[in-house]
């Protein structure tokens, strides 16, 4: 699929001895052409480009006003370039309405300056279309971009493109590695080619060849030449004395066909005019677009106006489509808590059918549970042992056991009172009644100790003394293991 122009194009190919012009592919218009000096003639051109509103227009210069000059910049930031660019085009180009460059692909220390005088044509014709808003392509800088198609050797070396155009004479296009170099035109338009047309061509080249030498061609010999010219021309004298890498011609023809550009020339044609502007026609754009500062201006608040409007469109249906949104998403949302509020409204119907169904059993337990909870709530405390034996099992040593427990407590007045008997099972010796009696006390301390709120009494030590017996020098043998009584009483009801 061809790549186009997102508009029709009209192509005003301008050169000082007149315009060709090249209408868009589809406009079912033929290319033609207009003297410079035939000026009924430009007013055709007028009418045609009148007659097709829809189309852009574009002046493609091919002419002896304007200057190309490469400079060579130091190292610098992409800001300070760009100042030092612009100083630059005034310094080289004072007098020049137009200013523009280029950077070059193969090195980012030179830049190729572009300068478009004031007695250019082109402006001319930019103050006659200047309602249609015209852009400004350069020849020069377009063939470069030709003379990589028709020349693959222009992708690593040097290469010139030798052209005749209808419209201004003979220009030559010099490359280095696809980067425009040099350009130059020879304003003659002989009628025919011939030999001597060739050794004019010839002495250009060999004139060029000493101006390529301080641009940094070191040897002819890796210059390599196409004649857009009729096939046979490369085989004339006066090529044989140039040292040069290759010199063959191709016909425009013939070019045209092999890039299967929209128009196509004559056999026999010997200009290539069309060539280039059918190019123009078929790239996206071009690769270096002039305007008149008046005309960008107003292209720039036009564009402005005709997008600003379009944002602003869009902008509000934006709006419009996330209003209808949020208002589905709120009617979903009112739709699905009414219908969980009527789920939960048969839910609570289904519930109170099924509760008055159940009423004859329920009532009656319903009505006991009630008592049952009342009787809880006003019923008296009952008073219980157990935060006292908690304390009791806490406080008994593991070589005693308790073998009787009493508990006791008449009314809420009378305190609480526990009877404990112990035996006393790891006191070593059961038959040493004094160490027994000391482990008894032991126990009874320790108990004392864990339960702080009871006051503890020895109410029957394992071996109480009798009457004219010491404990300490008693000497019985018991069968059984000694067993004592303590009382603890609650001080605090």
């Amino acid at each position: 699929m061809r790549l186009s122009f997102s508009r029709p194009r009209i192509i005003l190919m301008i050169g000082d001895d007149g315009i060709v012009v090249v209408p868009w592919e589809t406009s079912h218009a033929q290319p033609f052409f207009v003297s410079a000096e035939d000026h009924g003639a430009a007013q055709d051109v007028l009418d045609f480009v009148a007659r097709n509103p829809q189309a852009r227009v574009t002046l493609f210069a091919d002419n002896l006003a304007q200057d190309y000059r490469s400079d060579e910049l130091p190292r610098l930031s992409i800001f300070d370039r760009a100042k030092l660019i612009r100083r630059r085009l005034k310094q080289v180009f004072p007098s020049a309405l137009l200013t523009a460059h280029l950077n070059f692909k193969h090195s980012r220390d030179r830049v190729l300056m572009i300068g478009l005088h004031e007695s250019n044509p082109v402006f001319l014709w930019a103050d006659k279309l200047r309602n249609r808003l015209p852009d400004i392509a350069l020849l020069p800088v377009e063939g470069a971009r030709l003379a990589a198609r028709l020349m693959p050797e222009a992708a690593n070396g040097w290469a010139m493109l030798v052209c005749r155009q209808k419209s201004g004479g003979f220009r030559q296009i010099v490359t280095y590695k696809k980067d425009l170099v040099f350009t130059r035109l020879t304003p003659l338009s002989p009628a025919d080619a011939s030999d001597d047309d060739a050794e004019m061509i010839a002495r250009d080249i060999q004139a060029s060849l000493d101006y390529l030498t301080r641009q940094g061609l070191r040897d002819p010999l890796d210059l390599s030449v196409l004649l857009l010219m009729p096939d046979n021309l490369h085989s004339a004298v006066a090529f044989e004395n140039l040292s040069l890498k290759s010199v063959r011609s191709l016909s425009p023809a013939a070019a045209a066909k092999h890039l299967s550009l929209p128009f196509t020339p004559e056999d026999d044609a010997c200009d290539a005019d069309i060539v280039f502007a059918a190019h123009l026609l078929l790239a996206m754009r071009p690769c270096l677009t002039l305007m008149l500062p008046e005309a960008r201006q107003i292209l720039r608040e036009n564009t402005v106006r005709k997008f600003g409007l379009r944002a602003a469109c869009a902008a509000l249906l934006l709006v419009v489509l996330s209003g209808m949104w949020q208002a589905g998403s709120l009617i979903s949302t009112l739709y699905r808590a009414e219908t969980e509020a009527a789920t939960l409204a048969k839910t609570r119907n289904a519930l109170a059918e099924m509760q008055a169904s159940a009423a004859p059993t329920t009532e009656p337990l319903g009505r006991m549970r009630q008592a049952l909870e009342r009787k809880r709530i006003y019923a008296q405390e009952t008073p219980t042992p157990w935060a006292g034996l908690n304390e009791l099992t806490g406080g008994a040593l593991q070589d005693s056991q308790i073998v009787k427990l009493d508990w006791k407590k008449d009314g809420d007045a009378a305190p609480e009172v526990l009877t404990v008997t112990l035996r006393m099972t790891g006191s070593g010796n059961a038959d040493d009644r004094a160490e027994t009696v000391a482990a008894f006390t032991h126990a009874a301390q320790n108990i004392a100790r864990a339960m702080p709120d009871y006051k503890v009494t020895d109410t029957k030590p394992p071996y109480p003394a009798l009457p004219q017996e010491a404990v300490q020098t008693a000497e019985k043998t018991v069968a059984t293991e000694p067993v004592g009584e303590i009382s603890l009483q609650r001080k605090t009801p």
